[in-house]
């Protein structure tokens, strides 16, 4: 099944822009099939909510991503028809399935579920998540199946680097980020590949 992106209400607030961009030019490399095959292998996670609301409990920057690059419809996967619950219960329910991450770009929260973005187009930028998933891919620690395990490490860094990317770029950061991400005050995270 397919879906329209601008149609999928996000569980989160914040994406980082830096893998958005990654995404985005990968995506716009494909065409046809082999865009087809790649979406349908990432289906959206997404459990329907009360009021014929669908929401969208996974791959925020894959859909924006694909919204960005002009993509209307991307392939779904329904893990959940809770439809039938009234709007706080539906909030507790996900909040107890991990399904919901209320916290902003600036790494503050919880905040009530009624100030999450309408649709994916109005995600804000966290370049300390942005940042996280840069470590991750330099193999500063590993993907983890803990939910928002990258939010983890965009707290640590926002929290312990001297520095910020906005001001003093991406790589700058890395390279700070990367003693930080293999020491011992980083043991407790989510993936953690140090010592």
């Amino acid at each position: 099944m397919k879906l329209n992106v601008l149609s999928l209400k996000p569980t989160q607030m914040a994406v980082g822009y830096k893998e958005v961009d990654y995404r985005l030019h990968r995506i716009k490399k494909m065409g046809g099939k082999e865009l087809e095959d790649y979406l349908h292998e990432r289906r959206a996670p997404v459990v329907l909510g009360p009021e014929g609301a669908t929401y969208i409990v996974d791959h925020h920057h894959l859909v924006r991503s694909c919204w960005e690059a002009g993509v209307e419809d991307v392939p779904v996967e329904r893990l959940a028809d809770l439809s039938h619950l009234k709007l706080p219960e539906f909030w507790i329910a996900l909040k107890d399935a991990h399904w919901i991450y209320p916290f902003d770009q600036f790494g503050q929260g919880p905040h009530d579920p009624i100030h999450l973005p309408p649709s994916i187009r109005s995600l804000a930028d966290d370049p300390f998540r942005g940042l996280a998933w840069m470590a991750r891919e330099a193999g500063l620690y590993t993907k983890s199946e803990k939910p928002f395990a990258e939010f983890q490490w965009a707290n640590f860094f926002r929290k312990k680097l001297k520095k910020h990317p906005y001001l003093q770029g991406y790589d700058e950061c890395l390279k700070e980020a990367k003693g930080l991400a293999l020491g011992a005050e980083a043991q407790h995270l989510p993936g953690f590949a140090g010592n």
